[in-house]
């Protein structure tokens, strides 16, 4: 289901919590908000690698400190005010611990499928 934003020309008529909502089409016609107000939020994704010039990614290495893997996460729908409020504080953590739980639990599961396949 498609995600949508108030349009920038948009959001000086309606109530400031609105102002960086994404919602989808349902809950903003529940506020009554017409869909030529809104444009379409594009969703976050996760590429590997990180870009380091125009040219390469730095991808995964290893050394004396075991193995590591670079990800980088998009979200192209963020604007540069919302940015700064996403970047830090608790979004950023509840983010972290997300990616953490869940690499976790990625690694036990590798970790046991390789014990089973000795």
């Amino acid at each position: 289901m498609k995600n949508y934003r108030l349009k920038k020309e948009a959001v000086q008529f309606f109530l400031d919590k609105h102002a960086t909502a994404i919602y989808d089409q349902d809950k903003w016609e529940d506020l009554g908000v017409d869909i030529k107000a809104l444009e379409e939020v594009e969703d976050a994704y996760i590429s590997y690698g990180h870009k380091i010039n125009s040219t390469s990614s730095s991808l995964c290495g290893w050394d004396e400190n075991g193995s590591h893997f670079h990800f980088t996460i998009h979200f192209p729908s963020v604007k540069f005010s919302e940015h700064d409020k996403f970047s830090k504080g608790k979004i950023s953590r509840d983010l972290m611990n997300t990616i953490q739980s869940n690499l976790n639990y990625f690694y036990s599961q590798f970790a046991k499928d390789d014990t089973a396949n000795r």
